[in-house]
């Protein structure tokens, strides 16, 4: 089995390109989609964020208001981390099971993480091969303000939060530039797809 981390910075497209691996023929691993379930209202890391910051950080349904939180934690660097210490252990206990569970069922599968803080969590170890997706400035910018409804201000806050994308690059087994079109991103994704099946 071999296993791809999918990486890079805020808004540069990571999960298009682990859509893209899919496409391909990859299993896919969202690490988003596993904090989703993993928060939700009386679970256990519900519990300790609830705990740790608060019933405003709440909707109504006692679902986590996700835009609520990050307001929380990216003003803070003490409460990013706090967070990050609840949730990452709780994701890569998930992923691991998953990945176990897939190595039963299909030891020949080609199974993509897409995780957007890999190095910063320290799942790299985790991974066979690692792919960062990066794009400039002004396309981050751009798609976070165009699909998330965040301000410039909020934008750069994520950004600035997370390891800076040229380190990210130069930590990477591969990297795809996502600042211009999304055929051209397919292209290079299908050349990383082919070298690694054919390895």
């Amino acid at each position: 089995m071999l296993i791809i981390g999918v990486t890079g910075g805020f808004s540069t497209g990571k999960t298009t390109v682990a859509k893209i691996f899919g496409q391909l023929g990859a299993v896919v691993l969202d690490a988003d989609a596993i904090v989703h379930s993993l928060i939700k209202p009386r679970k256990n890391a519900w519990k300790r964020i609830r705990d740790c910051f608060g019933e405003e950080i709440l909707n109504k349904d006692k679902t986590i208001n996700r835009r609520a939180l990050a307001a929380v934690v990216f003003s803070n660097k003490r409460r990013l981390k706090k967070l990050c210490d609840i949730i990452h252990p709780l994701v890569y206990r998930e992923i691991e099971r998953a990945l176990k569970k897939m190595k039963r069922k299909n030891p020949d599968a080609i199974v993509v993480l897409d995780i957007p803080l890999l190095f910063e969590s320290g799942g790299k170890s985790m991974v066979d091969k690692s792919v960062v997706v990066k794009a400039d400035r002004s396309a981050q910018i751009e798609r976070a303000s165009k699909n998330l409804g965040l301000t410039r201000m909020q934008i750069l806050q994520r950004i600035k939060a997370q390891m800076p994308l040229r380190e990210k690059a130069r930590a990477a087994d591969f990297v795809i530039d996502n600042s211009g079109t999304l055929n051209s991103t397919r292209k290079q994704a299908i050349g990383i797809w082919k070298g690694l099946v054919r390895a």
